[in-house]
């Protein structure tokens, strides 16, 4: 698929490049990527900005001891490389492919070119990292200072607007590894929280996905775990 075609096709990416320059423009070029690749390495450095097209990538740290830490899963129209990119630093977080994914990708020199050019790019960049910012804040002190049970919830309920509505409840495709992941607990730990919920009548648990059953009772289950 040409460049152009994705952009007519996906009205957050065409938004964002609205006022790109076509000298700026026709450095785009698109990558596939299949699910389980690694996109960019922790600590390595790549000379490109990146925009999700198609699929889901994940966002983690990995520490020494192999203990892996997600920090978001970006979608359609979001960007990485915008940290790294101006000083040409390593990369703080790895990205990899969840699902087979497509993005946009354009070289260093072309991306400084465009935020010289294009103010409604810098301002959009700009509104996007306040947000980034601040939802990694809310969740590093959440990750601090709230039970797993707690954090747990919060998140389901946080994809409940994501999930697929059910017969008997509303399905949210997580896998258990990524809860360890997102929350930098034991998968034993996760089973704990999940069994609970389970025998509360609140969700049930499939291999790729967890059915909310009750969302009432696991919207007060979040409020009553909050103090605990």
């Amino acid at each position: 698929m040409e460049v152009q075609d994705i952009i007519e096709e996906n009205p957050s990416i065409k938004e964002m490049l609205k006022d790109c320059p076509y000298d700026v423009l026709k450095c785009w070029e698109v990558k596939e990527y299949p699910k389980g690749q690694i996109i960019c390495h922790q600590n390595m450095y790549y000379e490109y900005f990146y925009i999700i097209v198609k699929g889901y990538a994940n966002i983690y740290i990995m520490a020494e001891n192999g203990k892996k830490y997600s920090q978001s899963i970006y979608k359609k129209g979001y960007f990485f490389g915008e940290l790294e990119i101006f000083e040409q630093k390593p990369y703080i977080c790895s990205v990899e492919a969840l699902t087979d994914l497509q993005i946009l990708r354009i070289n260093r020199e072309a991306f400084l070119a465009w935020i010289e050019k294009d103010k409604n790019f810098l301002l959009y960049i700009t509104r996007t990292l306040c947000r980034s910012f601040y939802e990694l804040s809310k969740k590093a002190g959440e990750d601090t200072l709230y039970s797993l049970k707690y954090r747990v919830c919060n998140y389901l309920i946080y994809c409940l607007d994501k999930g697929i509505k059910r017969e008997n409840g509303i399905e949210v495709k997580i896998e258990k590894d990524h809860l360890s992941e997102r929350f930098v607990v034991t998968q034993r730990s996760i089973n704990r929280t999940l069994k609970y919920l389970k025998e509360q009548d609140i969700i049930r648990v499939n291999n790729k996905s967890i059915l909310i059953i009750d969302v009432d009772k696991l919207k007060e289950e979040e409020i009553i775990s909050r103090s605990e």
